[in-house]
């Protein structure tokens, strides 16, 4: 059995496999023709000539790697965690601290997936719980909020206010980044991160009453259908007034109008004040997710 990248050749085998490896087929090809992956961070599971899954890679920052997606036919197999455990060696970097995955409770591999990259060496770091947005209108909800954009209010700007509304977060990822390289660090990294991803200038928007800033929203586009509110915040002063539904409701709002018509907003477990917001304007819960992580030059 052994870890190799993936060939032209492969994917028609993905193809024709079916269930998760023809997934994994289709979204490198998706991902590839949108820029966000190259295929030599793409790996293939052989066990003896027979193609049993894969795993991907990109950069999410200087010194962070992220899995965008990982298959295997059994994920009880006594090689997954041996191979996935190769991969992550091969894909890894000199500089590369962590290697980090997303892992959304969606299929029935769920359970077996969490043990398999424990035995790989992976970490639970942070719980989230998932939920969409799925109604044709934007959300009504009446408020004094204006919008700035971050083209209008300049990066700078809105850096300094993603380290702001930081401050205090229920988010314990983001909190322990910001512990880890400090606020303004933590924050410009956030946002020139989430810049790879989509980035366009008229929707990430800072929040205002009058000249005092609120809050932000940061939403973006995923594909034609497909979109997340992938960061909200108020800032301490400003907390427990029902700004974070107006925010909500304006990245709703923008995302509908360019055709997203399911909206993805991921929280930490421990935020229930954002989750109260979301259920305001009409997010329901989907499913739950753990943030993995693989430390690796630690010393």
């Amino acid at each position: 059995m052994t870890v190799r990248k993936i060939t032209t050749g492969d994917y028609t085998r993905l193809e024709a496999a079916g269930g998760f490896l023809q997934l994994y087929s289709r979204n490198i090809r998706r991902w590839t023709e949108s820029g966000i992956i190259i295929p030599e961070d793409c790996f293939i599971f052989d066990v003896n000539g027979d193609l049993t899954g894969g795993v991907c890679f990109c950069d999410d920052t200087e010194q962070e790697r992220e899995i965008l997606d990982f298959a295997i036919v059994d994920a009880k197999a006594a090689y997954g965690a041996i191979l996935l455990n190769d991969a992550v060696r091969l894909a890894a970097f000199a500089h590369t601290r962590a290697v980090g995955y997303n892992l959304y409770d969606d299929t029935e591999q769920y359970a077996d997936l969490i043990t398999l990259f424990g035995q790989a060496g992976f970490q639970v770091v942070q719980e989230k719980k998932s939920f969409t947005y799925e109604l044709d209108e934007a959300p009504q909800v009446q408020g004094l909020i204006t919008f700035r954009s971050i083209a209008e209010a300049g990066e700078e700007m809105y850096i300094e206010t993603v380290r702001d509304v930081t401050v205090g977060t229920l988010d314990r990822s983001m909190a322990n980044d910001a512990a880890r390289l400090g606020g303004d660090a933590a924050a410009r990294e956030y946002v020139h991160g989430l810049k790879k991803y989509d980035y366009n200038p008229g929707w990430w928007k800072l929040g205002y009453h009058g000249d005092d800033i609120i809050g932000l929203i940061l939403p973006q586009k995923f594909d034609a259908e497909r979109g997340g509110i992938n960061y909200v915040g108020v800032v301490p002063r400003h907390r427990g007034n029902g700004y974070g539904a107006e925010l909500l409701a304006e990245g709703t709002r923008l995302l509908l109008e360019s055709g997203v018509r399911k909206i993805y907003a991921d929280i930490d477990t421990a935020n229930h004040p954002l989750e109260a917001e979301l259920e305001r304007v009409g997010c329901v819960f989907r499913m739950r997710e753990s943030v993995l992580s693989y430390p690796l030059n630690t010393g």
